[in-house]
């Protein structure tokens, strides 16, 4: 009888023993996932050591810039003063992959590759976002051979997308009356037939 009695006594502190293992183990597992969100202040693991926390901050070696270089800003203002006046809009930057659609299905990735990288200065929009025109301001690197090239491969591009692009020679400045022309071919070509809202 208490060869029985101790028996049940070590099969019930083994199965006390296995249970706590598992209550434990679920314990641990949910620490680890509560450890694991993210620190909205510091935008790191809490859990990560502080050796590993310089590792992932190496990974991202980026520092904000201006959108618009001076020049840029200096042509945007005078620009911005005149779209608003006839009720359009300016997307400065815009790639040219945001506003192209490859056609050649056999040939998507090698034409993709040609306008990737590429960006316009400033495309001009009706207040739909429908495209009027692009600008492009012309500087003193745009006279090198690679920069040329580039240029007539966006002139060349535009004239295919029946949409105008417009160059302007940074070098001349008097923006406003460059600005005045674009604006009145713009108007005038919406005038002849192109669908837009101005």
């Amino acid at each position: 009888m208490i060869g029985y009695f101790i028996t049940f006594c070590f099969f019930t502190v083994i199965v006390l023993l296995i249970l706590n293992c598992v209550k434990n183990y679920k314990i641990n597992k949910k620490l680890q996932i509560k450890q694991s969100i993210i620190n909205p202040e510091k935008n790191i693991p809490f859990n990560v050591p502080e050796r590993k926390i310089e590792v992932i901050q190496k990974e991202y070696p980026y520092v904000k810039k201006m959108l618009l270089t001076k020049t840029e800003y200096a042509f945007y203002k005078v620009l911005k003063i005149k779209c608003d006046q006839n009720n359009m809009l300016i997307c400065p930057k815009v790639r040219m992959e945001d506003f192209l659609i490859v056609t050649d299905k056999k040939n998507t990735l090698k034409y993709r590759g040609y306008i990737r990288s590429r960006h316009i200065d400033f495309m001009i929009c009706d207040s739909k976002l429908y495209l009027l025109a692009g600008i492009e301001l012309d500087d003193n690197s745009h006279y090198n051979k690679k920069t040329m090239e580039i240029d007539e491969f966006k002139n060349k591009v535009f004239q295919t997308i029946k949409l105008p692009l417009f160059r302007i020679r940074v070098s001349q400045g008097m923006y406003e009356k460059q600005i005045d022309e674009i604006i009145n071919s713009i108007k005038q070509k919406a005038v002849e037939g192109k669908p837009s809202s101005i």
